[in-house]
């Protein structure tokens, strides 16, 4: 088969990706479960296999969004800022424990499989980020042998709940040239609710690699503008606490500019309170 037809085929499989699309914030309950969670402490990031050239100084402040309910644990955002300058230095997830353990099983269900986690109102002043949502995939999600495997897909939002609640799911115009990475070719699926995914060829789940899935990171967009970065990251992988580092494809062109945004992502446990983590790493002014 000739290259341009393995690609036109590529393309066309992926386009059927199918993304949950029902959003519904979860109100947290109030009940702890025995969770000593401190809103003063800090998020640590592990310095082994960091691709950062940069040291993170020990003069920063970690800012926590409000805890969300999820699992037999809790979730919530968090944003590292230096204490000179305001300048983020890492931004995410934290999940307790608890929180991977009995989650929703009915893969239709999605009100019960979707999280919205706010951001601390910091975060929105040094970051384009509005919201976090995670949506849990119980089964997974097609294409069959790519992604049908249980796992997150973490959303970074730049737009508003409100406005996000209004995307229909129907085709619309795609970012102007240089607003996406080059490599980020292939559109997927264009889900209500969401947007558009776009996704890196390269990523080696892919054809023709096929490697067993565990992490990607995924460019979201609607009417034209990129309105979302996201980590889609399986459950094993969280579970297994091993370090994963890296940076990542980096479009040339920002909206909103003026602001700093990320150019690689971690996952980690830390092993002294025994939480997951998540995060967007080494932000740049653009």
């Amino acid at each position: 088969m000739k290259k341009v037809n393995r690609l036109h085929c590529l393309v066309v499989m992926l386009s059927l990706l199918s993304f949950t699309a029902c959003q519904k914030e979860k109100k947290d309950p109030g009940v702890q479960q025995q969770i000593d969670l401190n809103p003063s402490e800090k998020v640590t990031l592990p310095s082994a296999n960091t691709l950062s050239s940069r040291e993170i100084p020990n003069d920063y402040n970690t800012f926590y969004g409000a805890e969300v309910q999820m699992g037999s644990g809790h979730a919530r955002t968090w944003i590292n800022i230096s204490r000179t300058g305001d300048v983020p230095l890492a931004m995410g997830i934290e999940f307790i424990a608890t929180a991977l353990d009995k989650l929703p099983t009915d893969a239709l269900d999605f009100s019960a499989s979707t999280f919205n986690l706010k951001l601390h109102p910091k975060a929105k002043e040094v970051t384009p980020f509005d919201h976090i949502t995670v949506n849990w995939e119980p089964a997974g999600h097609e294409p069959a042998g790519v992604y049908d495997v249980p796992h997150f897909d973490m959303h970074f939002y730049k737009i508003s709940v409100a406005e996000q609640m209004q995307i229909t799911g129907m085709p619309t115009a795609a970012p102007s040239p240089g607003y996406l990475p080059a490599s980020y070719v292939i559109q997927g699926a264009t889900v209500p609710q969401m947007g558009t995914h776009w996704l890196d060829p390269a990523s080696p789940e892919l054809p023709p690699t096929f490697t067993p899935f565990t992490h990607t990171l995924i460019y979201g967009s609607n009417n034209g503008q990129v309105i979302f970065l996201e980590p889609m990251i399986t459950r094993a992988f969280l579970l297994s606490g091993n370090l994963f580092s890296t940076s990542f494809p980096q479009p040339t062109h920002f909206s909103p500019s003026g602001t700093n945004y990320p150019t690689g992502y971690k996952i980690w446990k830390n092993a002294d309170n025994g939480r997951h983590y998540v995060a967007l790493t080494d932000f740049v002014l653009r």
